[in-house]
């Protein structure tokens, strides 16, 4: 071991030489306070004997600017005094000093104070390269955690969530984000929307949203509805997470055509659908367990449906807002939720507002959860058709002559959505990709026609504020789940036309059919039966049969219409 002995006593100073040398140690001589700073810098001893009173610069300061001084290793200073005062000793400590011994020197003292330093050292430098292997590792897997969550992003948080009518706010704990906010546009226009919270926060609650947002981009671009959608999402759920964690979820759906939304809350904080005129507040329950916990035989999806125009809003928040403590332990909670949303329901942007009040609430104290917050706005409907790229112009034509046929009777109506399958089968023809909105539209119409007004008998006048639509939709449901006869029938053919194609749709339902040449002059002014006078303008030619149980549609399309 190397040894630093300072001490401008030259007898005593050549006495402790000696006692070292002869155990071995490299020993190194000051005579001065300032001698004894170089000499230290300078040779990097691994010990340090230093006598409190020296003429130039005292042992206290020489002490302080070696500890001061950058280095990375703990090197000890043993000080050499005759002092007994209890305060001057108290000071070797105080300014950087790890033990003394008094004069005159003992051997045996000497040796066990450099042996037991000499331990105390190599288990330093041990934890130190400890600490630098743990640091490396440390880098390393915030590096891979990193490079995963920006492949997490990428295919967890693509979609429509910079859209104009979007507000949001994600405060992750960690890297990885165990809320996920997830927005698509579905083939008809609108918009779905999805704010989930897994158990817990970082890479184990973040696994979980990689199949979650696989199924929720994928079987929205097909056009399924929001129970197919998550009876699939809580089926593949319920296979992979382990016992304990679970997904819960807020998902809605906005109808832009029929001003509605749709929407289903399994397990998280109470949503808000806002009427920014009436300041009428619709709060939507948890009407279920979580996704996750209960077995696909059992799982079931009820949603609720609400008035949704270009004067309401969403609100959706995940629970780390609502459990937000304060300094004094309590809770944010959704009472004070509630008043700050009644305070403030003009607001432009409610997100960012109750964000600062979050804050403001809690002191800006450590986050306790991920913290999330979805707002939205009416959206933009849109039917139109996008440019075709280069790909699909060249593309196979796939199913563009061709004749589809498909028949639901009875409880199968009630259970089985026949509009994605439909809508794939025709896109399997790659030229009507860019008119997937428009089919979509017109599938979604005749076969809800069919169905709600054919076999249910429901009568879209019931649909007059939001209690009538929240009545309209109930018996909906309660028509479905008692259905034991009727049925619809399709028939979709796809024929190639020199410049393009042309689908003819047939659609007959087992229905008293209704009054075509009133609903079409009366459906434009009245929240009710607008899909027909939607359908004319999107087809060729709309024919009624057999007192209106009978539809036939022509629509055209033409390849080359979006080639510049």
């Amino acid at each position: 071991m190397k040894i630093l002995i300072a001490d401008d006593n030259n007898v005593e100073r050549l006495i402790l030489f000696k006692v070292l040398e002869q155990e071995g140690h490299e020993v190194v001589q000051a005579q001065t306070g300032q001698q004894a700073i170089d000499f230290f810098f300078e040779h990097n001893p691994s010990l340090v004997f230093l006598d409190v009173l020296m003429p130039d610069i005292d042992g206290y300061e020489v002490a302080s600017a070696i500890k001061s001084g950058e280095q990375q290793r703990w090197v000890p200073i043993i000080f050499l005094t005759s002092l007994t005062d209890a305060y001057d000793l108290a000071k070797c400590i105080d300014c950087g000093g790890d033990d003394f011994v008094s004069k005159p020197i003992n051997r045996i003292i000497i040796k066990a104070k450099v042996d037991a330093f000499s331990r105390i050292a190599k288990l330093y430098e041990t934890i130190e390269q400890q600490k630098s292997e743990i640091q490396f590792h440390n880098d390393h897997l915030v590096q891979e955690q990193e490079a995963a969550k920006k492949i997490f992003n990428n295919i967890a948080h693509r979609g429509c969530l910079a859209a104009d009518n979007i507000h949001y706010h994600l405060s992750p704990m960690s890297i990885f984000n165990g809320d996920l906010m997830l927005a698509a546009e579905p083939p008809m226009g609108g918009m779905r929307l999805m704010l989930a919270d897994f158990t817990g926060h970082g890479l184990p609650a973040a696994i979980g949203a990689m199949p979650t947002s696989e199924i929720f981009y994928g079987m929205t671009k097909k056009g399924f509805a929001i129970p197919d959608v998550m009876t699939e999402m809580n089926t593949r759920l319920h296979s992979v997470l382990p016992r304990g964690v679970f997904c819960c979820v807020v998902i809605a759906d906005i109808d832009t055509l029929d001003e509605r939304i749709t929407i289903w809350n399994a397990g998280a904080p109470q949503a808000y659908v806002i009427d920014t005129q009436t300041n009428n507040i619709e709060q939507v329950h948890s009407s279920h367990l979580p996704l996750g916990v209960q077995s696909p035989q059992r799982f079931k999806v009820e949603p609720q449906v609400f008035r949704f125009s270009k004067q309401h809003k969403l609100l959706a928040v995940t629970d780390g807002i609502i459990e937000s403590i304060n300094p004094e332990g309590e809770m944010f909670g959704e009472e004070k939720m509630l008043d700050y949303i009644k305070d403030n329901i003009t607001l432009d942007n409610l997100c960012d507002g109750l964000v600062n009040e979050v804050v403001e609430f809690t002191n800006d104290a450590d986050q306790g959860d991920d913290l999330s917050l979805l707002e939205v706005a009416f959206p933009h409907h849109h039917l139109e058709q996008p440019d075709l790229d280069e790909d699909q112009a060249h593309a196979q034509t796939g199913t563009l002559d061709s004749q589809l046929s498909l028949c639901l009777r009875g409880r199968s109506l009630g259970r089985f959505d026949p509009i994605p399958l439909l809508l794939q089968t025709l896109l399997e023809c790659r030229e009507l990709t860019p008119h997937r909105s428009r089919i979509f539209t017109i599938l979604s119409e005749l076969y809800n026609n069919a169905l709600e007004h054919g076999v249910l008998g429901l009568d879209s006048g019931i649909k007059s504020g939001s209690e009538g639509f929240a009545k309209y939709y109930q018996l909906r449901t309660e028509g479905l789940m008692m259905l034991n006869e009727g049925f619809v029938e399709v028939n979709v053919d796809h024929k190639p036309l020199t410049d393009g194609g042309e689908i003819i749709f047939n659609f007959r339902d087992s229905g008293k059919g209704f009054e075509f040449e009133k609903i079409i002059a009366s459906g434009s002014k009245h929240l009710s039966g607008r899909g027909l006078p939607l359908l004319m303008n999107l087809c060729e030619s709309i024919e009624h049969f057999d007192n209106g149980t009978h539809i036939r549609a022509v629509y055209r399309w033409h390849a080359k219409e979006h080639e510049e």
